[in-house]
Order: structure tokens, then sequence, then C-alpha cells
């Protein structure tokens, strides 16, 4: 896989996963420092652990990524159960007739990672309804191969990687937030709210 798509992408899903927390109130806003990307401003948690937990993700991720075996991301919102109430949903879908001259510099890839950001925070008001103690979740949809060869990596030992059933509820509540192209993947990213 193309070593500059895995880098932007992953670079893009850690402003997402930030963003997110930030605009669904996950953890108080003092937590937050703001910084630019894309040439607007977005937010990145400043706690220790929280960090530490999407940057072991998104190593599981960028492994992923780079064996084209990640399917879909979920980012879960979860109440103090541990059930989601709001998944961030991104799906990859792969091109494979993708024209290397196409995009070059990257300027439409930035301006859709823009695009994508500045419609999070305008659907922020959608997110207001939460329950109290809200914590939060990312699922890793990919196929067994690629788990057993994670499982073994000696970079990700302490984050262990457990199998979830396939047993899931679909939402009929749906906000799509924005369809883009990074490279060679077009990546769907949408909103389920399941309650």
């Amino acid at each position: 896989m193309d070593n500059c798509f895995v880098d932007i992408t992953v670079e893009f899903l850690a402003v997402a996963f930030h963003s997110i927390l930030y605009y669904t109130s996950t953890y108080p806003k003092s937590i937050f420092e703001s910084k630019k990307k894309y040439s607007i401003v977005v937010y990145r948690s400043m706690h220790p652990e929280v960090n530490q937990y999407i940057d072991l993700c998104l190593k599981s991720i960028a492994e992923c990524l780079k064996s084209e075996r990640l399917k879909r991301l979920e980012f879960a919102i979860t109440d103090n159960n541990y059930i989601p109430v709001l998944k961030f949903i991104f799906d990859f879908d792969h091109i494979s007739d993708f024209d290397e001259i196409s995009d070059a510099y990257l300027i439409k890839t930035e301006q859709n990672l823009r695009a994508f950001c500045l419609q999070l925070s305008a659907f922020s008001h959608k997110f207001n309804n939460l329950p109290e103690d809200t914590s939060f979740t990312i699922y890793i949809h990919t196929n067994e191969s690629a788990a057993v060869a994670l499982a073994s990596d000696p970079n990700l030992e302490e984050f262990p990687m457990l199998e979830v059933d396939e047993n899931f509820e679909e939402s009929d509540k749906i906000l799509p937030i924005r369809r883009f192209s990074v490279r060679s993947c077009n990546i769907d990213a949408y909103v389920e709210f399941t309650r």
C-alpha cells in the first residue's frame, strides 16, 4: 500500500477522533487544546491516557491500511455500560484503477479533509442529548489474517485486540458527513444514532 495514503489517513483519523471527542463533549472542553490543521482550527485532547489509547488504535489501523485489510472503523460514543449510543463510521473502499497523477499535490484531499472537519463542527448540535458519563471505543473491522498479524506484532503487545461478535444492530437513523477520496481509497463517513 502507498505509504503516503497510510500517513495521510492516519493523520486525518487522529484529527477526526479528537474532534469527535470534543464535539460530543465526551470529556470536558478544558482538556482540549486548539491546533491549526487543514487551514482551520481543530481540537486535540491533552489527556495522556486518552491520547495513548487513540495512538495505540492508530498504530493498529496503520498496519491494517498497509495491508489493505481495513474495511470499516467505528468510533463509538458509549454510555456508562459501554453500550454505543452514537457511532461515527468510516467505510473504506480501495480503488483498483487509481490514477497516480490525479491530485498529485493533495490539494483536493486537503479540501475534503477540511470539509469533513467543518461538517463535524456544523453537526455538533445534533450530539447534545447524549447521556452523562459517556466514554468511547474504537472498533476496527478487518479480516482474520490481519487480526492474527496484529496480535503477533511485538509493537502492539500492550494493546490486545478482542474479537467482537458479528451480532450488532443497524440503525435507520444515519447522518451522512462526507464521501471523499484519499489517494487510492474512497472513504464514506457518517454518523449512526443507535438510540
